[in-house]
């Protein structure tokens, strides 16, 4: 499987390093994992409806349906891991397995997720996010409905990639300040419908020449990106006190 999979894997640089994947997984694996998410019901909301309006999420791998826990163990195993530092030329890649804003996620009709660049650290670790791996669960998926990942430019000027969350694709991508992804406009999907997906973060040891970690704040957050034209847009703190903003801006945390 993993042969088959590391030829499927094809990185591409604009707008940043990423690879589009189909049929990813065999399709009676992926299908069984589907059906599974449909009937979980331990998902909770993620909150923060500015952004990210009815998404819900499960963190918990041990808990979720047994499918989904043998696909992430799959993607976060040795042999998928050495695939990934050769494709994106990066060693000594760590699995996740807290899922801290990953695992299961799924949005309903009227939904979004704004376009974004992702936390870079969590708190109170010593480890930098370099990559992201979303697998998608939702046969009959109709674009139009909306619903496809964006991929924009670092200047937000130009929307360069969209992927169909339709079953069995997949993305992967490199995590920074500039990797701007999301699916903007609302999903228009039967009531019956959510989009679906599974979503992986690797990690590497960052080195440092101090005795101590020293990290912007700003990093510890999703930052948000305006498109063009788009006043409703969210921007990185727009909301936040004068006071708040620039503890982002200036100040950091110590490990």
């Amino acid at each position: 499987m993993f042969s088959e999979i590391e030829k499927k894997i094809i990185v591409e640089k604009n707008p940043f390093d990423h690879a589009i994947i189909k049929n990813i997984l065999p399709d009676n694996l992926i299908k069984k994992a589907e059906i599974e998410f449909e009937a979980f019901n331990n998902a909770v909301s993620s909150g923060g409806e500015r952004y990210q309006k009815t998404k819900q999420h499960y963190e918990d791998i041990y808990q979720m349906p047994q499918t989904i826990q043998e696909i992430i163990k799959l993607f976060f195993s040795k042999e998928f891991i050495s695939i990934l530092e050769k494709k994106f030329l990066i060693k000594n890649l760590k699995p996740d397995w807290s899922l801290k804003g990953g695992g299961m996620h799924s949005s309903k009709n009227g939904g979004y997720l704004k376009i974004h660049s992702d936390f870079i650290y969590k708190r109170r670790s010593k480890m930098r996010r370099v990559i992201n791996l979303i697998i998608y669960l939702n046969s009959n998926w109709n674009d139009k409905w909306n619903g496809s990942l964006e991929l924009w430019d670092n200047e937000m000027k130009n929307c360069k990639k969209k992927i169909s969350p339709i079953l069995n694709n997949a993305v992967i991508f490199r995590t920074d300040v500039d990797s701007n992804h999301g699916f903007p406009e609302i999903i228009n999907c039967p009531e019956n419908v959510s989009r679906k997906s599974i979503a992986l973060y690797y990690y590497i040891n960052e080195k440092n020449i101090l005795p101590f970690n020293l990290k912007r704040r700003k990093f510890f957050h999703a930052i948000w990106k305006k498109r063009p034209g788009n006043k409703n847009d969210p921007t990185f703190s727009d909301q936040d006190s004068w006071f708040k903003k620039l503890k982002n801006k200036f100040f950091y945390r110590f490990f």
